[in-house]
């Protein structure tokens, strides 16, 4: 979560914000990912203009296997809403041992100009 919403846009901000008072009401996890479902309770001021949209721009390599897993958060009506971790290049999610190296799609340094189009 911490790469998926860094970033000093204030869309970012108002989400880490959202993220912080958040509270987990589900969790499901599958051998290919996992889904964790977020509520948000009186929080007015933090919501994103009712907007949804995605945030999926965060990749992991599993031993050695880039792009192996990927993360995408859900943004529906202003709110944070889910986020899912899906296998991509493996057939299986890494067992709790295997070492996940996160990094960007767009390289080491986040493209949150390209991010901002999916709000804006």
């Amino acid at each position: 979560m911490e790469m998926l919403l860094a970033g000093n846009d204030d869309v970012l901000i108002r989400l880490r914000e959202q993220y912080k008072s958040s509270k987990v009401i589900s969790r499901e996890h599958s051998e290919v990912g996992f889904f964790t479902t977020f509520l948000q309770q009186d929080r007015n001021d933090l919501c994103i203009d009712g907007k949804s949209f995605q945030i999926g721009d965060v990749d992991g390599s599993v031993n050695g296997i880039d792009g192996a897993v990927g993360f995408v958060l859900y943004i529906k009506n202003g709110f944070i809403s889910m986020l899912e971790g899906y296998t991509n290049a493996i057939d299986k999610w890494p067992e709790v041992d295997d070492e996940i190296v996160l990094t960007y799609d767009s390289g080491n340094e986040r493209d949150v100009e390209r991010l901002k189009r999916k709000w804006a």
